[in-house]
């Protein structure tokens, strides 16, 4: 084989040029602390890393997500426990109002107080979140839920559940529909409408609520019923007033009226039953049970989807003794007055008729107030711990979660650290050893050029 001088040249030239490259890559190695610096150079090494590190972006997006959602929970717990602390501090107030050395003064100051706590429960109903959504407002996130005042509250949001995605399987909500937490505390039935007697009834029975349609029934109103009967030998007549939650006269409308007592089809409006009557100006009905009305007349209201028992009152015996002396008494009495309790399932409408009744007790006295407050509070109370059950069983769920995304992203930087990252020590003795092949091959390349005749010339 024949070698030109340009040979020489060339194959020394590229043999530098090789030594460089690798002592370059080798201090590029070193300097990025990176193994394989393009995925040429380590294929699947590469493409495991790839698809490590995007698993490693997603788990930390989802970390990110976690402390949304945590924030989220301790707006949610901070708000509930305001909610709890304003419930009980009404309970004390009612549990004060029905000591009897209490006046009617002083229980226009409890009313007063009571209104400020109903204003400040609608405050936190309406609670902002630090982007500027409404907390209980479900889907509807930019409508203030809860609008109104002491003459009744109402919900302006929906059902919705805001959520956020916590992991590749969990949807964690970060936000309550109002009804979960003041809208729901209790159901409308037989057991929740209390019915109260006065202290000064003279009859030995009482009235009954012996059945309750929660869809016909009209929440948050108190209904005061009275009893005359100046004749004991005649049938008496129960008269029926309601009062709104602020306790200002309700007088019936068209449309409740034609729900109560529809007219018969084709005819339209409201037919008023035998029996019954109703005033000029709507706010008294009157029923007059009568056992000799062909058929008789049932011992029994119906009035706003409430069913109410009367006392069948039979002639007391004998009919002009006194209601001691009779062997047959009078069940119920000329004169006697009860009271109807029907509450709202929304708390803020019970707060602001507790305080409504304080200001306007009815039949019943301080006693009937004390014990609707007592019950409509002690439900609202239970249902917002129910709820700050959920909350803090979601709180422990987002820790638990955090603490795992933190052992994921551990595991995917050894991963990646293991298939890309470069060893120092192997490295830094390739780049010695590579240092001493540039420079042999550098003094050689000057001995083989320095090879000339020309130098003896």
């Amino acid at each position: 084989m024949r070698i030109s001088t340009s040979m020489i040249y060339d194959k020394g030239v590229n043999s530098l040029q090789q030594q460089w490259g690798d002592l370059l890559k080798t201090q590029q190695q070193l300097s990025t602390g990176r193994r394989v610096l393009t995925p040429a150079e380590d294929p699947i090494a590469a493409a495991r890393a790839l698809e490590v590190g995007q698993s490693k972006g997603v788990n930390t997006q989802f970390m990110t997500n976690i402390g949304y959602a945590d924030d989220a929970m301790k707006m949610f717990e901070s708000t509930l426990t305001g909610v709890g602390d304003i419930l009980h501090y009404s309970r004390e107030r009612a549990v004060q109002a029905g000591n009897g050395a209490m006046t009617q003064t002083d229980l226009n100051y409890i009313a007063s107080d009571m209104k400020s706590q109903f204003e400040a429960l609608v405050a936190l109903a309406n609670t902002k979140d630090g982007m500027g959504d409404y907390l209980f407002a479900g889907y509807r996130a930019q409508t203030q839920p809860y609008t109104g005042n002491l003459a009744g509250i109402s919900y302006e949001g929906d059902q919705g559940e805001r959520t956020i995605q916590v992991s590749a399987s969990r949807y964690m909500p970060v936000s309550l529909p109002g009804s979960e937490v003041f809208d729901r505390t209790l159901a409308i039935d037989e057991q929740s409408v209390l019915l109260y007697g006065n202290a000064d009834n003279g009859g030995s029975e009482t009235l009954a609520v012996s059945a309750v349609d929660p869809l016909a029934a009209r929440q948050a109103t108190r209904y005061q019923i009275s009893y005359s009967q100046p004749d004991p030998a005649l049938p008496g007549t129960y008269s029926i007033e309601r009062l709104g939650q602020d306790s200002k006269d309700v007088p019936w409308t068209d449309a409740e009226l034609e729900q109560m007592w529809p007219a018969t089809p084709p005819a339209t409006g409201f037919v008023v039953p035998d029996g019954y009557t109703l005033s000029a100006d709507r706010k008294t009905i009157t029923y007059t049970p009568d056992p000799t009305a062909a058929p008789p007349l049932p011992y029994q209201i119906s009035v706003d989807g409430l069913t109410i028992a009367l006392p069948s009152d039979p002639e007391p015996v004998p009919l002009d003794a006194p209601q001691e002396a009779r062997t047959v008494k009078d069940e119920v009495a000329d004169g006697d007055r009860f009271e109807i309790f029907v509450p709202s399932t929304n708390l803020l409408n019970n707060v602001a008729m507790f305080a409504g009744a304080l200001e306007r007790p009815g039949a019943s006295g301080v006693n009937g107030v004390v014990a609707f407050a007592l019950q409509t509070m002690d439900a609202g109370q239970e249902n917002v711990l129910k709820v700050r059950a959920q909350i803090g069983s979601q709180m422990t769920e987002t820790q638990n979660l955090a603490n795992l995304g933190s052992d994921l992203n551990l595991q995917y930087a050894e991963v990646i650290s293991g298939l890309m990252d470069v060893d120092y020590v192997e490295a830094i003795s390739r780049l010695t050893q590579q240092q001493t092949y540039l420079q042999a091959a550098q003094q050689s390349f000057m001995k083989v050029s320095n090879m000339s005749l020309f130098n003896y010339i």
